[in-house]
């Protein structure tokens, strides 16, 4: 998409977000400005899906609803607090482990103690009593020594475990929060760093990398005849046939409502072209059905833009040649792959990064 392009549909949103705000009556503060926008460019899926069953139950926001969506989906406040929680399990069982650390070195010390006794016993001349009873005591301490050892070696092991659970919670967090939980492939947040890690690889090794952006067509017009279950089916199928006919490496993200974004690494954009109708060509045998009575409703077409990435240029401009590429498959028929490259002007605009 064009530059002017990118600036009537901000332009819309954000036309969009404001006679949304001012129908549900909210104020168009930071928090809810960005609640509406997201809805409204599909930039956050899960917020979107949230959003889109509250609208159809009560047409409308009220700012509670607005308000808890925001905190669930746009604040850090969520991933604040399991990171916070998590901080303070670890703390409190380093105390603990402190503890039993020092109770121990306090023991280590009296016992230390009792055998130097012990010794100056032996070196002078005392009653056999005497040597019993410091022989008891030692034997006695010994004991303690043991016991506490013993406790420690269990408390430890108690507390590695512990902190190897905090630890796998803190990854799954982590995974979570990179991952569309409806489809099960990677969210936009996963391929922004994504992205980020295979451009500076195939700079590095001077490899290509190509983009595939794919959109469902006629989505609307399943979620309209045959409500929302259907359309989350649709998209879970979709999901999964690019699951199933991509490489290891091949990165597959959700990248907005109805849009999935693939990327390929070592792969220049005639390949590109031919892996994504070997996509579309797969997901065009499957055909979608009503779980509860097995009725056929239909095959599910997507249309595919590709591009190949060009060295140091903006991700940005990466993307928006995809988008492009993607806009001219919708227009000439949909259920097709079109392929885009740099043109020379865009090509020389960059030149002079390439060669600095």
């Amino acid at each position: 998409m064009t530059s002017d392009g990118n600036k009537n549909q901000t332009e819309r949103w954000a036309k969009e977000t404001i006679d949304s705000l001012t129908r549900d009556g909210l104020m168009p503060t930071p928090e809810n400005y960005a609640v509406y926008y997201s809805f409204h460019s599909g930039s956050n899926p899960n917020l979107k899906m949230s959003m889109d069953a509250l609208l159809a139950q009560f047409g409308g926001l009220e700012q509670q609803q607005c308000t808890e969506l925001y905190q669930a989906h746009l604040s850090l406040e969520a991933e604040h607090r399991v990171l916070n929680s998590t901080s303070a399990s670890i703390d409190e069982e380093l105390k603990r482990v402190m503890g039993v650390i020092d109770q121990t070195n306090t023991g280590a010390k009296q016992y230390g103690q009792e055998l130097n006794t012990f010794s100056g016993t032996l070196q002078h001349q005392v009653p056999l009593e005497q040597i019993r009873a410091a022989v008891a005591r030692v034997a006695n301490e010994t004991r303690v020594m043991a016991e506490q050892n013993q406790r420690l070696h269990t408390q430890l092991a108690q507390s590695t475990q512990q902190l190897t659970e905090v630890r796998y919670n803190l990854d799954q967090v982590k995974k979570d929060s990179l991952l569309d939980p409806l489809t099960e492939v990677g969210n936009r947040k996963f391929f922004a760093n994504e992205l980020a890690r295979t451009i500076t690889e195939t700079l590095e090794n001077g490899t290509n990398l190509s983009l595939l952006m794919a959109d469902i067509d006629h989505f609307k017009k399943f979620n309209d005849t045959y409500g929302h279950l259907i359309g989350d089916q649709v998209l879970r199928l979709v999901a999964r046939t690019l699951i199933e006919n991509l490489k290891g490496r091949d990165i597959i993200a959700r990248y907005g409502g109805e849009e999935f974004v693939i990327l390929l690494p070592t792969t220049n954009v005639r390949d590109a072209e031919k892996v994504a109708n070997q996509l579309r060509e797969s997901l065009g045998t499957k055909q979608i059905k009503r779980k509860t009575t097995n009725e056929t409703l239909g095959v599910v077409t997507i249309s595919i833009g590709a591009t190949q990435y060009a060295p140091n240029e903006d991700p940005e401009s990466f993307i928006a040649r995809a988008d492009a590429a993607l806009y001219d498959a919708k227009q000439n028929g949909r259920n097709r792959v079109v392929g885009r490259v740099m043109s020379p002007e865009e090509m020389a605009k960059i030149q002079p990064k390439m060669t600095s």
